[in-house]
């Protein structure tokens, strides 16, 4: 952010009220005959000839800085200003705006600096933590000098903050259990075919195209032919993964503190894709329910990593209606291979949500269900529940609300046991080893005669 536009020094209150308090009280005394009065009186005029006498000349020059624009969530970032300031200058102040999901240290969002005698430059420093993923509007702020004695006061137009862009920190995730039906040519899965790879198939002879390094000499020794180690190929997936942003249910207090709906899915996908992509798989995004989002195809490598968690920062549910929404996604799950694997994260609440899980389901696609609603959500919920979900306007309404939610809570749960009966599997999130048993019965399905719907 560069220099802000001249602003003149103004006089203050302070100096207004000594140079009306001074003649005043001064002529009283003169009146009167009171040398109590002049006593009152001269210093009051004193001071405001030496304001006027040490009243600044020059207009400061103020550069604010935020950085860095991108971090993840739990990471600080550095607000500085640092002013030019002329002689006369005596006080800086400055008051950051408050911000949704932003710590500010102090916590006032207020600094104070005192100019030291000669000096031409001065900083102010301030440390915000980012404790929510999103884009956020951060830096806006106040700032003022002063004169000595508060006479004299230059407070430019308010400062400009930065878009800052906080990136989700990833849930802990682990499984042991390898994707279904990889297609690709390289990853960590096993394929059904033997090539080379890692996991050990069958001892058979040597033939025309085996490598040296395959030869098991021990085996060979006690064999009149020589014995070569044949293993299965390693084949990556395809996982595609789909949001559901339609709504965010609960209240969010940050990373380490309560959950809402959205924050589960979100610091889900980051784990998800993290491992998925260290594994070797490629992986694809969905997000329902956003505007401006386009869907990612599905890729590998760490710079698909960021592409991933950058679409997840700019998430804002409920921005896009179904209707809206269902061109962009059925084209993108037109193009999804039916040998992936999907992975749909939703609270259950959005039916377009559900209804992609049993289209996908319907055309023979391997599809998972994370159930991301909070665990307060599943019950009758309090005032600051319902405001997270609907807008409450009279305390008449909540019993009339939390009715409603009730009702919607038993369409969910018949949702799902649709779901259910199908044979899609619909599971909670809770980090490592949230897919392993998921995974091995379809793993054991995959490998059974399927009927499709085409």
């Amino acid at each position: 952010m560069g220099p802000h536009e001249v602003t003149p020094w103004r006089a203050t209150a302070a100096h207004h009220r000594a140079l009306v308090a001074a003649p005043a009280i001064l002529l009283l005394a003169a009146l009167g005959r009171r040398l109590d009065l002049v006593l009152i009186g001269l210093p009051f005029l004193l001071i405001a000839a030496w304001s006027l006498w040490a009243r600044p000349n020059q207009t400061p020059e103020v550069d604010a800085h935020l950085g860095p624009t991108v971090v993840h969530e739990g990471q600080s970032l550095e607000w500085s200003a640092t002013l030019t300031t002329p002689p006369g200058t005596e006080d800086l102040v400055a008051l950051l705006a408050p911000c949704d999901h932003i710590v500010t240290q102090p916590d006032s969002g207020g600094l104070a600096h005192a100019v030291p005698a000669g000096d031409t430059r001065a900083r102010l420093t301030a440390r915000l933590t980012a404790t929510r993923w999103g884009e956020r509007d951060a830096g806006l702020g106040l700032l003022s000098a002063t004169s000595p004695f508060g006479a004299f006061r230059w407070a430019p137009p308010q400062l400009s903050g930065a878009r800052i862009r906080v990136l989700p920190e990833k849930d802990p995730f682990t499984t042991r259990v390898g994707m279904p039906h990889p297609q690709g040519i390289v990853g960590l899965n096993r394929s059904a075919r033997r090539g080379d790879g890692t996991d050990f198939a069958a001892l058979r002879a040597y033939g025309p195209g085996d490598r040296l390094r395959r030869i098991n000499w021990r085996v060979s020794t006690r064999s009149t032919t020589l014995q070569v180690t044949a293993t299965h190929a390693d084949e990556d997936t395809s996982v595609q993964i789909v949001l559901d942003a339609f709504h965010d249910i609960g209240a969010s207090a940050g990373l380490g503190g309560t959950r809402s709906s959205l924050d589960t899915g979100v610091r889900a996908t980051a784990a998800l894709t993290e491992h998925y992509l260290r594994a070797g798989e490629r992986v694809g995004l969905l997000v329902l329910g956003t505007a401006r989002l386009r869907p990612l195809a599905a890729a590998a490598g760490p710079r698909h990593l960021r592409r991933v968690l950058d679409s997840l920062a700019m998430i804002r549910p409920g921005t896009a209606q179904p209707a809206q929404d269902t061109p962009r996604v059925d084209h993108h799950l037109a193009k999804v291979s039916n040998a992936s694997v999907v992975i749909v994260l939703t609270p259950g609440v959005s039916d377009r949500a559900l209804d992609v899980a049993l289209r996908l389901g319907n055309r023979g696609l391997t599809v998972v269900v994370i159930d991301t609603l909070p665990p307060v959500a599943r019950g009758v919920l309090g005032l600051a529940e319902l405001t997270a979900i609907t807008p409450i306007v009279e305390h008449r309404e909540i019993r009339a609300a939390q009715l409603a939610w009730r009702l919607r809570l038993l369409e969910r749960a018949h949702h799902l046991n649709h779901l259910r009966a199908t044979g899609i599997p619909v599971i909670e999130w809770s980090g490592p080893g949230s897919l392993d048993e998921t995974l091995r019965q379809v793993d054991r399905r995959a490998r059974a005669p399927r009927l499709a719907r085409r």
